[in-house]
């Protein structure tokens, strides 16, 4: 059970949920109709900014730090690389822009750094599950572009529920967090992206 619950937080790592939500994105929206070169600079380098070049930079922090432990369980750890995620959020955003991405896409990053500045604030008061953030962020985005969209992609609806039962459920196996620090993460996350779709939304009739 501990080796699947370790899979599972690999898998659906804070770092890659921002490559999937893309990837969901050029899938379901009529974003899928760009031509693959487009869709490859888009995920790769969603994945590059967000993932590759953040995990790089954590990993060498803890290399150079006393701290040894991958997860940073301990939450004064974890401030420098809140910075490093949003920092690398901010970047992303920029890259995409000027690749001229739709706003209401645009204003999901806004909401991921958003949940990640809260989360930080919070973090030097209580420790709080970027995990859940990650998952509950991402079904945030899915229903947000749903509405926008005017679609439902009901299936990817339930791997989604499942995925984000199967990551809290792992990290509180693992005695990573408790029950409260899981669902406080996961609605952080949800709130945040959710709320900057239908800013966006509101945005398309001004």
């Amino acid at each position: 059970m501990k080796l699947f619950a370790t899979i599972t937080s690999i898998i659906l790592h804070p770092l890659l949920m921002l490559t999937y939500g893309m990837l969901l994105v050029l899938q379901l929206t009529y974003l899928s109709i760009y031509p693959a070169t487009v869709k490859l600079y888009l995920a790769g380098g969603a994945f590059l900014c967000t993932a590759v070049v953040p995990g790089l930079l954590v990993l060498l922090m803890i290399r150079l730090s006393p701290a040894k432990d991958l997860e940073l369980s301990n939450r004064h750890e974890r401030a420098i690389p809140y910075l490093i995620f949003i920092t690398s959020h901010i970047i992303c955003f920029f890259y995409l822009y000027r690749m001229h991405v739709p706003f209401w896409l645009l204003s999901l990053f806004i909401g991921a750094c958003v949940a990640l500045l809260v989360a930080l604030c919070i973090n030097f008061y209580w420790k709080i599950s970027v995990h859940a953030i990650g998952t509950g962020g991402l079904l945030g985005a899915l229903m947000g572009i749903s509405r926008i969209q005017m679609i439902n992609p009901f299936g990817m609806f339930i791997v989604v529920f499942v995925a984000a039962g199967l990551v809290c459920t792992a990290r509180v196996l693992l005695k990573k967090h408790t029950l409260m620090q899981v669902y406080a993460g996961f609605g952080l996350g949800f709130i945040c992206t959710f709320g900057a779709s239908v800013v966006s939304y509101f945005y398309l009739f001004i």
